[in-house]
């Protein structure tokens, strides 16, 4: 739909009882007939305004997009939007200092389940989340089961960036590897294969780089998938602790082993744009990340010692398998409405605006395909063929997990991504602080004393 089709539009009857009594002014004296004859909702409160607090973005186009929808719906809604970006790290200890003062912005975006740790505080939007699935089909599943506890939404699925391997092709060839070109579904490259492959690139000189750090999104996104690849859980069906199995057990020791063969040691403090920096440098071969690399190096146009775009030189291939098998993880963000809000009205029909397909549609076409939607349906939409190097991320989207997983996603198992006990499992063997036993006993009292057990 193009935006003046969107003007030319009338509202519904539906539409009107959303918004009656809301309306003021000139709009508010028109009555039903007038409204509908202006063709135009009523505009809220003279003064009303709304704060949405929400990232950096990785790719800044985005930025731009969230900061251009933001003022056109204030403008057509006579509320001043603001929208503050923070870095994601950031978002928790100000969503968590927001909700205890009960004061704040009116819409907070979280990421992974972390929302779910403040449930009691946050709007019910099940009648928006429920109307977009309706509307527009299924959302992703791990999405909808990070927006959800106890049977309603707490938060609205947005987007979710997805995450598998980012390699650079030219060193794994001049190493004799083939991984970046022969991965198909019945050919797969193993954890093994990456120890052994990668013990060659680390000799060469570009180790793989992989944070096992406190940061929000690359150290969850390689952690979590990891351990199911062996088979290793935090909880099972019945939401029992079961972190303490032999199949943990066999990842923690493996690990140690990729990490001294074939890991960078320094991306023990990596945040997420180290292995970004790391990477565009030349001094890493592979690591676990989201489109952001291609799309720095393909934007600036950075080029390699020999002239050559270091973007053609990119290749993007999944998750090594396990024991159990190839899994992923993606890392989704939704939005939640604090209940002290005194505009929930407002943030709701500017979120329920947000993911109509025109808008949804241009802030993900515009951020270049570095978050896929929440909603299935986006899968089949034409950014995947106006960014065609980014298509591998879009094949392996529904490969994710939830957080959590095999149980649900709920408050603790927030408190689990917050914490970073599996991370910290990770770096503990990855460092020598604990042996791989040591770790994982210590891993299992934590889990017991989050969960209960």
């Amino acid at each position: 739909m193009t935006d003046q089709a969107d003007k030319q539009r009338g509202i519904t009857r539906r539409d009107f009882v959303k918004t009656a009594g809301l309306a003021t002014g000139a709009a508010a004296g028109l009555g039903l007939e007038g409204i509908l004859a202006a063709r135009k909702a009523p505009a809220y409160a003279q003064g009303a305004s709304l704060h949405f607090l929400l990232w950096k973005n990785f790719s800044p186009p985005a930025d731009v997009e969230i900061l251009r929808q933001g003022t056109e719906w204030g403008k057509q809604h006579n509320v001043n939007v603001k929208i503050e970006q923070i870095n994601a790290n950031d978002i928790p200890a100000r969503a968590s200092a927001a909700i205890e003062g009960k004061q704040g912005p009116d819409i907070i975006q979280f990421f992974h389940n972390w929302q779910n740790q403040y449930a009691d505080t946050l709007v019910d939007v099940t009648d928006i989340a429920a109307d977009i699935e309706s509307k527009y089909g299924g959302y992703v599943d791990y999405a909808k089961a990070h927006a959800m506890l106890g049977g309603r939404f707490n938060a609205v699925p947005h987007t979710i960036v997805p995450n598998i391997f980012v390699v650079r092709k030219s060193y794994l060839k001049a190493a004799g590897s083939d991984w970046p070109t022969t991965y198909t579904k019945t050919k797969k490259f193993t954890w093994e294969d990456l120890r052994r492959e990668g013990k060659k690139w680390k000799a060469a000189g570009h180790p793989v780089g992989q944070t096992v750090g406190h940061t929000f999104g690359d150290a969850v996104d390689f952690t979590y998938p990891y351990l199911w690849s062996f088979g290793a859980v935090e909880r099972d069906e019945r939401g029992r602790v079961a972190i303490g199995s032999k199949q943990c057990l066999e990842a923690l020791k493996f690990f140690k082993a990729l990490w001294d063969d074939a890991m960078d040691p320094a991306g023990a403090g990596w945040d997420d744009s180290s292995n970004n920096r790391a990477f565009l440098s030349g001094a890493i071969a592979a690591t676990n990340n989201a489109p952001s690399i291609y799309l720095t190096a393909s934007n600036n146009v950075i080029l390699d010692d020999k002239g050559e775009p270091v973007a053609n030189d990119i290749g993007h291939v999944p998750n090594p398998e396990g024991p159990a098998g190839v899994f992923h993880y993606h890392y989704s963000q939704q939005l939640a409405i604090p209940k002290y809000s005194k505009n929930v009205q407002a943030a709701k029909e500017f979120i329920r605006w947000l993911m109509d397909k025109d808008q949804l549609s241009k802030y993900l076409r515009r951020g270049q395909a570095y978050q896929a939607a929440g909603l299935k349906v986006y899968l089949k939409d034409i950014m995947w063929d106006m960014f065609p190097a980014l298509k591998p991320f879009r094949d392996h989207l529904l490969e994710g997990r939830n957080v959590g997983w095999k149980g649900s996603s709920d408050a603790k198992a927030a408190r689990v991504v917050q914490n970073y006990v599996l991370i910290d499992m990770l770096a503990n063997v990855a460092t020598g602080k604990m042996s791989p036993e040591e770790s994982l006993k210590w891993g299992e009292s934590q889990l017991n004393a989050i969960y209960g057990g």
